[in-house]
């Protein structure tokens, strides 16, 4: 997977696609073409949403798909499994939009979040993921990670310790920015060692949370491999919208 742009921006007319949008929120819009993947199996991609549930257990609060009126009627459902699935690549865009959204409530304390993933005419395998943000350089974390999680489990189906100690690290120093440069103490509050804390500092440095060098933050559009949700941990179910 490739993120092709990221932008920070309010968009009024993507309320029309999912109505759980809130008016006074900007939105992150994330360009994602999925290059290489068939569409999962249905079993392959519950498989796939469990795993990550297994690191972000609120995944299974979300609603997908809800309250609105032109839901398919061939989207899959699963006991369990708060995202349906079509059966199409627009599965795993849809599923980097969920993660983003999970993300964001876990990182930044936002008590609900709510998405939406609108596939392209041309090219097919191009999407772009609606998702509400208050903090941009959150924002552009989750979609960064949300996207090499995905891609991780696309490949080889588990995830590592890491992965979870980069999530804690993001909210932790999002909470408190000195601790990006004290590592001991970061691994403290993670329960880690300090390895993985430096380790985690510096792929959130890499990720525009952390500025290494002193003051601010990075601001990226850069490419990199990386449907509708709502989430209070709660998620709208993703839809793929032609056009």
């Amino acid at each position: 997977m490739q993120i092709i742009r990221i932008q920070y921006a309010r968009v009024p007319r993507i309320q029309m696609l999912n109505h759980r949008f809130r008016p006074d929120l900007n939105h992150l819009i994330v360009t994602l073409d999925v290059n290489g993947y068939r569409p999962p199996t249905t079993n392959d991609f519950f498989k796939i949403y469990r795993a990550l549930s297994s690191l972000f257990p609120t995944l299974s609060h979300h609603s997908c798909c809800e309250e609105w009126e032109n839901t398919p009627l061939f989207l899959h459902e699963e006991p369990g499994v708060s995202i349906k699935s079509v059966g199409e690549v627009a599965d795993v865009a849809h599923l980097v939009e969920h993660v983003i959204v999970d993300l964001q409530c876990a990182v930044s304390g936002m008590r609900q979040c709510s998405g939406i993933t609108c596939g392209h005419r041309s090219p097919e395998n191009r999407f772009d993921l609606f998702v509400e943000c208050l903090d941009p350089r959150v924002g552009v974390f989750a979609a960064m990670f949300a996207t090499s999680l995905v891609s991780t489990m696309l490949k080889r189906s588990r995830l590592s310790q890491r992965h979870r100690h980069l999530a804690a690290a993001a909210r932790l120093i999002l909470e408190d920015p000195d601790l990006a440069a004290n590592p001991a103490v970061l691994s403290l509050k993670m329960q880690c060692c300090p390895t993985m804390s430096r380790w985690a500092v510096a792929e959130l440095a890499s990720m525009g949370m952390v500025n290494l060098e002193g003051s601010g933050a990075h601001e990226h559009t850069r490419k990199t491999t990386r449907s509708r949700t709502n989430s209070r941990n709660q998620r709208t179910k993703p839809r793929t919208q032609r056009g």
